[in-house]
């Protein structure tokens, strides 16, 4: 039996709007972020129901789904790719058959090298790093090389001062490491990282929808009054995660000022264009008089402002609130 018709075993019986909740959540947050706003509003909340109920993705689950998105975009007929035969073609004619085959040689080396470690995609480097600090230098090197470097400096930076010296000197002279050596060290690290490679990742949950309906803007309001009617313990739980504009103009005053200190007096006037009196008053009483006539000034001179530029300066603005908040900088309204 074929991978693909194995894992398509995997998703027989399950609905669409789960396959698409668990895509959803594969692909992350921005990314759904994006797809929800070209969605109907009906399609956005069935989805979100779902992907609140999501508390794990077997691996291999996640991999069957995958699997057939991929495939629906390579059926199309519009999407063009390149590959390995583009590339070939391209050098060919570009540096002659012989340069070309040795670029190729390396490329396919370097192909294989990543699909080599391509397990390290699933695991945190904060823990990755506690595994392979007793590692020698040049074994860590060569992992860290197949790494995306936003990852990979997340590991040197977790090593001790000496080893991440010595690392750093690896990988800086590392020449080309033969496939049979790196098959070999991918192997035996991915049966030491086996406790990180359980096939169940924890993933979704109330928190994923909270943070997605957060970017959404006032939208997102009308989704969960709709979420609501259909399972209100369910919607008291996302709006628990969420944190809206009116929540900032709930805190303290000396909480809005540490808000209003990480912010551009642009934004702000902007996110204020449509504001009331009282929730004018209440921002500018969080405010010195050098901060406020600045601000007068700057509104006053404001002219037009589409709604879509006032919903996305208040989502600058929550989202250095929501920054304060998990930092502990500044605490809820509601907060004991």
């Amino acid at each position: 039996m074929s991978t693909t018709n194995a894992n398509y075993e995997l998703l027989t019986g399950m609905p669409m709007i789960e396959k698409i909740a668990h895509f959803c959540v594969l692909i992350g947050e921005e990314a759904t972020v994006k797809i929800f706003q070209s969605l109907p509003k009906e399609i956005v909340e069935d989805l979100s129901v779902q992907i609140s109920q999501i508390r794990s993705i077997d691996k291999a689950v996640s991999l069957a789904i995958l699997e057939e998105f991929h495939l629906f975009i390579k059926s199309s007929s519009y999407i063009s790719s390149g590959g390995f035969d583009y590339a070939k073609d391209i050098l060919y004619k570009s540096l002659g058959k012989a340069e070309a085959d040795k670029v190729l040689a390396k490329l396919a080396r370097m192909q294989e090298a990543k699909q080599s470690f391509a397990y390290l995609d699933n695991i945190d480097p904060k823990q990755l790093a506690d595994f392979i600090k007793d590692e020698s230098p040049q074994t860590i090197a060569v992992v860290l090389a197949h790494m995306e470097p936003e990852d990979s400096s997340v590991v040197l930076s977790k090593l001790d001062d000496n080893l991440r010296v010595k690392v750093s000197m690896q990988m800086a002279t590392i020449k080309d490491v033969s496939p049979t050596i790196v098959r070999s060290m991918s192997n035996v690290l991915e049966k030491k990282l086996e406790s990180l490679l359980a096939s169940i990742v924890t993933v979704g949950g109330v928190k994923t929808v909270a943070d997605m309906l957060n970017k959404m803007g006032p939208k997102a309001n009308e989704i969960l009054a709709n979420i609501n009617g259909l399972d209100a313990q369910l919607a008291a739980k996302i709006k628990e995660k969420m944190f809206v504009f009116e929540d900032l103009l709930a805190l303290e005053t000396n909480d809005i000022m540490k808000v209003l200190g990480n912010i551009e007096t642009e934004d702000l006037t902007i996110a204020l264009k449509n504001a009331t009196e009282d929730e004018m008053g209440t921002i500018k009483s969080a405010m010195s008089q050098r901060a406020r006539d600045r601000f007068d000034e700057e509104f006053d001179l404001l002219g037009k402002v589409k709604i879509k530029d006032i919903e996305e300066a208040q989502r600058k603005i929550l989202d250095v609130a929501m920054r304060l908040l998990e930092s502990g900088e500044i605490e809820r309204a509601d907060a004991e």
